[in-house]
């Protein structure tokens, strides 16, 4: 959100009487300048857009209500995120997320069972930058989910919620059929920075999968237990160069770190 000057102020209204044009076209270039623009004025008539009969218009309104960020659009966009147009759906959650409010987790949660896979993610997304504890076990039964994107984008969204309850789900995750989704759990694990995940990413460090072991080695350098040094030396050996650099790095990290106590 920013403060506007009277010429942008001008441009803001001419721009919401465009949202009623006839050409679905202009509506839509519309709603996607006010975005840009980022003026609170426009959210009533970006609202009202989040009905246009025409989708793009919907999904561009939704997109700018995001982009403007302002907490009163999430009433309109938690409705939004029951539209009958998936992608329309998704911009909603997309920006639900930019808003960043918790009173939007509960939508957000319904829209992790959504049918369609874009919206699952974007709801997975959405909750990973809120952040809060409550969307975890939604989360958790993501880690399961029939479509491979859901599950890594889940398991993203739990490292950036950084709480140990998801330490179980991720260590299972860590053996995924799909090498995204343990590369994720992975990363995620390192981020939350349990020592109750040092077996399971040690183990990780001999994936058939470059960037699962990279992710391992990271995160066993956030960690930084003395126990991982060896199976990190050893990766040191590894035919792929993010590999050795990471574990290069991890031990770094955790040399440093009982070097100075």
């Amino acid at each position: 959100m920013i403060k506007i000057n009277e010429y942008t102020k001008i441009a803001v209204n001419s721009l919401s009487k465009k949202l009623d044009d006839n050409h679905p076209e202009i509506r839509a270039k519309a709603a996607e300048s006010l975005g840009r623009i980022g003026s609170e004025t426009a959210i009533p008539g970006l609202l009202k857009a989040l009905e246009d009969s025409d989708g793009f218009v919907r999904m561009k309104a939704a997109e700018a209500l995001g982009n403007i960020g302002s907490e009163i659009a999430i009433a309109g966009l938690l409705k939004a995120l029951e539209d009958s147009y998936f992608e329309v759906c998704g911009y909603a959650a997309e920006a639900l997320g930019k808003i960043g409010s918790e009173t939007a987790i509960a939508g957000l949660l319904k829209a992790l069972e959504d049918s369609h896979w874009n919206v699952r993610i974007k709801a997975a997304e959405a909750l990973g930058k809120i952040g809060s504890e409550i969307a975890i076990p939604g989360l958790l039964k993501a880690l399961e989910d029939s479509n491979k994107d859901v599950r890594m984008y889940a398991a993203e969204a739990l490292g950036k919620i950084g709480s140990e309850i998801a330490i179980p789900g991720l260590l299972k995750a860590l053996e995924d059929s799909d090498e995204y989704v343990r590369m994720y759990a992975a990363e995620a694990l390192g981020k939350i920075g349990s020592e109750a995940a040092i077996a399971e990413l040690l183990k990780a460090l001999e994936d058939s999968n470059k960037d699962v072991r990279r992710n391992a080695a990271e995160a066993l350098g956030e960690i930084g237990l003395e126990e991982a040094i060896p199976a990190l030396i050893n990766a040191l050996s590894d035919e792929e160069d993010s590999v050795r650099f990471s574990a290069t790095d991890a031990i770094g990290k955790i040399g440093s770190r009982y070097a100075l106590t």
